[in-house]
C-alpha cells in the first residue's frame, strides 16, 4: 500500500508553519509515506506572501515550496505534488489538486473572484476541489455550522487530524449518507509528529492526472495513523 498526505503546510508559503518542506519531507518519508500534496494558505487565507506583489511574482513567491521541494523529493523517491488551500468567505476554506503552479499563473483574475468560479477553473484543467474541514469551530471561522454547498465540489476532508473528533463525526454524520467523495489530511504545520492522516492506495500516484482520477474513481482508502 502507498501513502498520501493531502493536507500539508510549510513555512515557504503559510504564516503559521514552522517547517521547511525538505524538512516535512524527510519526516514522511520516515514514517512511511509515499507522497503529499503541498497546500500552502493561498491569498485569502494565513499566507506568508505579500499580497501586494504583481500576480507573477506572487505566485513564483507562493510556489516556492513545491519547487524547492521537488529535487529532495526526487532524491527521496517521494511523490510531491502542488496544491493550494483558499479561503472562501468567513473562515471557511477549501483545497484543491490536479494542476502546477502555471494553473494560477495564467490567471490573475483568481486574486479576487468567489469559490464558484474558482471550481470552474479548477474544473476546466481537470483538477479536483474539496471542502476543507467543514466543521472546524474556532473564533476566526463565522457559521461553523453552516453545512456548504456540496454541488459546487468534488468532495469534503471528512478527516483532518488538526481537528476535534466532535467536527470529524459531523462531516461524516452530514455527508457520509450521500454520495461525497470525503478524504482524509493532517493540516500539519511542523515536523513534530510520528504519524498523519492521508489515503492509502494500491498503486503508486506519479501524476496530477492519476491523483485526480484515483480521488474521483474512490479507488483509496482513508488512513488515519494506524
Amino acid at each position: 500500500m502507498y501513502r498520501y498526505e493531502l493536507h500539508m503546510h510549510t513555512k515557504e508559503g503559510s504564516a503559521c508553519a514552522v517547517s521547511s518542506v525538505e524538512d516535512m519531507i524527510k519526516q514522511y518519508v520516515k514514517i512511511g509515506f509515499s507522497g503529499a500534496v503541498v497546500t500552502n494558505h493561498f491569498i485569502r487565507g494565513n499566507t506568508c506572501v505579500s499580497r501586494s506583489l504583481p500576480w507573477e511574482q506572487l505566485i513564483m513567491q507562493y510556489s516556492k515550496a513545491y519547487t524547492n521541494g521537488r529535487k529532495i523529493a526526487e532524491e527521496l523517491d517521494f511523490d510531491l505534488f502542488f496544491g493550494i488551500e483558499e479561503g472562501y468567505g468567513n473562515g471557511k476554506e477549501f483545497l484543491a489538486y490536479g494542476f502546477e503552479p502555471e494553473f494560477l499563473l495564467s490567471r490573475p483574475f483568481l486574486r479576487n473572484t468567489d469559490l464558484n468560479i474558482w471550481a470552474q477553473e479548477i474544473h476546466s484543467v481537470g483538477g479536483f476541489i474539496a471542502y476543507a474541514h467543514p466543521f472546524r469551530d474556532r473564533d476566526y471561522i463565522k457559521n461553523p455550522d453552516e453545512v456548504p454547498d456540496i454541488s459546487i465540489v468534488d468532495g469534503i476532508e471528512g478527516y483532518n487530524r488538526g481537528n476535534r473528533d466532535i467536527e470529524n463525526e459531523k462531516a461524516i454524520r452530514v455527508f457520509g449518507n450521500e454520495d461525497t467523495i470525503i478524504t482524509a489530511g493532517s493540516d500539519l504545520h511542523s515536523t513534530d509528529f510520528d504519524s498523519a492522516y492521508g489515503i492509502e492506495t494500491q498503486h503508486r500516484i506519479r501524476s496530477n492526472e492519476e491523483l485526480v482520477k484515483m480521488l474521483l474513481e474512490r479507488n483509496f482508502r482513508v488512513y488515519l495513523g494506524g
